[in-house]
């Protein structure tokens, strides 16, 4: 488990490191030191190398026939980053909503994409009232939340009127870590402790990241309704 934790350019446990020291962070003020520090080490985008196109290009393929079989209408994408990537999908759709911690990502992204059928708005998936949407991609994301930031997460999407979630999981990762909020490792969503349910369907990224370490990287789907609330765990 470590060793695929470990094969990334980052520093995994860098926010590990700072509150063992005594220095924490607001939940924002954790992601706008990443974006404005560059500290994924992304090469084309500060999202870091996931959102680069060499490693979407599965996703290009294949995202826009599952939003038509699903009859998506509107998609809200967050964390969206920079549009980095998504700005290469043809989405079937009537209306985009992209949406991130970040202000002054959301005022970049609004600038250079902004448009009467894609919107960004400023959002914390953990703790602010989620728009209307037919299905919540939540790429790269989880993975970088402390456990109590995600069951934050997963409370607040489960209170939504969002039907399907749409979000990274990595099928072979047998058993869960907890970090600190900023940091990274692989995450299993049918494993505890969040015990999801087996995914509707299941896209494989086809990642090549660290050498082929992460194969099993993939988007789940859910009924956001079949997934368990924390409490009833």
């Amino acid at each position: 488990m470590n060793n695929r934790r470990d094969n990334v350019p980052f520093d995994p446990y860098y926010f590990e490191k700072q509150a063992s020291t005594g220095m924490t962070f607001s939940l924002s003020n954790t992601f706008r030191h990443i974006y404005q520090k560059n500290h994924w080490c992304g090469p084309d985008s500060v999202s870091g190398e996931g959102a680069s196109r060499s490693q979407t290009q599965q996703l290009e393929a294949e995202l826009p026939a599952l939003l038509k079989t699903l009859q998506v209408e509107v998609l809200l994408d967050l964390p969206c980053g920079d549009f980095s990537w998504m700005q290469f999908i043809n989405l079937p759709i009537s209306r985009y909503i992209g949406a991130d911690i970040l202000y002054e990502l959301i005022v970049e992204n609004h600038r250079q994409y902004g448009s009467q059928n894609y919107q960004f708005i400023t959002l914390d998936l953990t703790s602010e009232s989620l728009p209307m949407a037919d299905l919540l991609l939540c790429r790269d994301c989880f993975v970088h939340l402390s456990f109590a930031d995600i069951h934050s997460a997963i409370d607040n999407i489960k209170s939504s009127q969002i039907p399907y979630l749409l979000t990274t999981t990595f099928p072979n990762c047998e058993e869960n870590e907890d970090i600190v909020t900023g940091d990274w490792r692989l995450l299993n969503l049918e494993k505890p402790p969040f015990h999801f349910p087996t995914p509707l369907r299941l896209l494989n990224e086809q990642c090549s990241e660290g050498g082929g370490l992460y194969q099993d990287k993939s988007l789940g789907l859910w009924l956001v309704q079949d997934i368990p609330l924390i409490k009833e765990q």
